[in-house]
């Protein structure tokens, strides 16, 4: 392996552990671990895989944060993983809008998302 191979497999395991967080968060994946592998679940994993290389890498270069430690630009890139699924979803929200869906029906999903994430307190 190259010396710069190193640093970017040390960038790549938190955009997939990311991604892998986004999609228990949007309740992909439920609580015992299980996933139903569709075309829905791998495009929002590659999305936010994709949301985290690119765009982690895009903060890092504009906030000129090149020189920190690789772990540190690691955290940026989980944090955008998670976050950027998250942004996707707003985008996706405002189309539905846009499109027609009555906001009643966008609240039930938005609503759905947030018991999914936070949990209704049933255990």
């Amino acid at each position: 392996m190259q010396e710069n191979t190193i640093p970017w497999i040390i960038k790549i395991v938190p955009a997939v552990v990311g991604a892998i967080l986004a999609l228990v968060l949007s309740g992909d994946i439920d609580k015992d671990g299980k996933i139903e592998v569709s075309l829905n679940v791998i495009v929002k994993f590659m999305a936010s895989v994709t949301v985290s290389l690119y765009g982690g890498s895009a903060f890092i270069e504009y906030f000129n944060l090149l020189h920190v430690s690789t772990m540190y630009q690691g955290a940026i890139m989980l944090f955008f993983a998670v976050f950027g699924l998250l942004g996707i979803g707003i985008v996706y929200q405002s189309v539905a809008l846009l499109q027609g869906k009555p906001i009643s029906e966008v609240l039930h999903e938005i609503k759905a998302a947030f018991l999914a994430i936070w949990g209704n307190g049933k255990k």
